[in-house]
């Protein structure tokens, strides 16, 4: 399979993991075989990426006690990562704080970024901040803030068997249709 015919998707930190992914094909670590692909992968989807670890931005005291992971739980999950990283290393780990230009060329990887997150969410100050940086390095992204969602939201029409789906669901399910077509 050629990764022109890939679409990979990752929630909360398995989002983080392809950005992480993405920065080691932009910016290869020293001690990790680079990374070089033929061609461009068909696709990201970022559902509530987790983009900074620590917890600390203004949608974390807001909403704190609306959405499903609390800020505190967060920045203790966050602050065990970090404690192994290299400070080196920080940008690849923590996309909300990578350099300014550190996602230039993304659109040389990827063909086209679907991001999103949950208005009522603790990370959702850190993903749009994401967001806005990164679509200045890739014409093909688009944002999306769920009004009233929270972390992994799509997540629960399908675990709790919603009959009616949130806005977001069919939004998600036609952006991955249209990039088979392409």
């Amino acid at each position: 399979m050629q990764p022109q015919n890939i679409q990979i998707i990752g929630d909360s930190a398995g989002a983080g993991l392809i950005l992480q992914l993405l920065s080691h094909i932009l910016h290869p670590i020293d001690t990790v075989p680079p990374l070089v692909l033929p061609s461009r992968i068909g696709g990201f989807y970022l559902m509530s990426p987790w983009v900074s670890l620590m917890g600390d931005t203004g949608s974390h005291a807001v909403n704190d006690k609306s959405d499903v992971i609390s800020a505190k739980t967060l920045g203790y999950w966050g602050r065990s990562v970090l404690v192994d990283v290299p400070e080196s290393q920080n940008a690849h780990v923590e996309a909300v704080k990578a350099p300014e230009e550190w996602f230039k060329g993304a659109d040389g990887v990827v063909k086209r970024v679907l991001i999103t997150a949950g208005a009522a969410e603790c990370l959702r100050d850190d993903i749009v901040q994401f967001a806005d940086v990164f679509k200045k390095h890739h014409p093909d992204v688009e944002v999306v803030v769920q009004k009233g969602g929270v972390h992994d939201d799509p997540y629960y029409d399908f675990s709790v068997k919603e009959s009616k789906l949130g806005e977001l669901t069919p939004l998600i399910v036609k952006w991955f249709a249209e990039g088979f077509d392409s």
